[in-house]
């Protein structure tokens, strides 16, 4: 949650959407059901994370066609940013995982990897990452919010934003999971001043 407090969360400014996912994905809010960072971290904090196995396929699937749509706050003209965050190896829906990770990244969509501790497949990962320099690791949960503020920072620098009036914004949705729990997707649209 100190990543979410770095945003100024608004319908023209960032939004954040999330959904979690052990044997199918689970949409837990869109990037336009909270106007402001307060709610979204309550939000967040009242997540219950289950355990089960890993469905990135699902994940990145319900993404793509749910919580990057317009009817649920996705923006035209504004860069779409997801983080993927697991503590596990696809091994549900294993060989749809690429193919839904293409079709993410066709619809236009940036993808960030972040694998957590010692049950994940790196190449995998970076597969599934737009680039392959797109892919993170955090040793453990407790190194996590370091790893997600360097990812960031590279994010804020490298992806192209899109001048809006009156503001420069970004969309960056985030899948995350602590270890053998649910991974989380989040999304997040940030405006970003010029030059950042």
């Amino acid at each position: 949650m100190n990543i979410v407090r770095a945003f100024s969360i608004s319908p023209d400014l960032t939004q954040i959407g999330v959904l979690t996912f052990s044997n199918d994905a689970r949409m837990r809010f869109y990037l336009n059901q909270y106007r402001n960072r307060d709610d979204v971290i309550a939000a967040i904090s009242r997540l219950n994370i289950t355990l089960g196995d890993t469905n990135i396929a699902d994940a990145l699937r319900m993404a793509r066609t749910e919580l990057f749509s317009r009817q649920h706050g996705a923006r035209p003209d504004v860069p779409k940013i997801l983080i993927l965050i697991t503590d596990g190896t696809a091994n549900i829906e294993e060989r749809s995982t690429i193919p839904e990770a293409n079709a993410t990244k066709a619809a236009g969509i940036q993808i960030f990897t972040v694998g957590i501790g010692s049950e994940i497949k790196v190449e995998q990962l970076r597969a599934i990452a737009s680039m392959r320099s797109y892919y993170y690791f955090a040793t453990n949960f407790d190194t996590l919010n370091d790893v997600l503020q360097r990812l960031l920072n590279y994010s804020c620098v490298h992806i192209v934003t899109v001048s809006t009036t009156p503001s420069t914004t970004s969309s960056t949705p985030m899948i995350t999971g602590p270890p053998t729990t649910t991974p989380t997707i989040t999304g997040t649209s940030t405006p970003r001043p010029t030059g950042m």
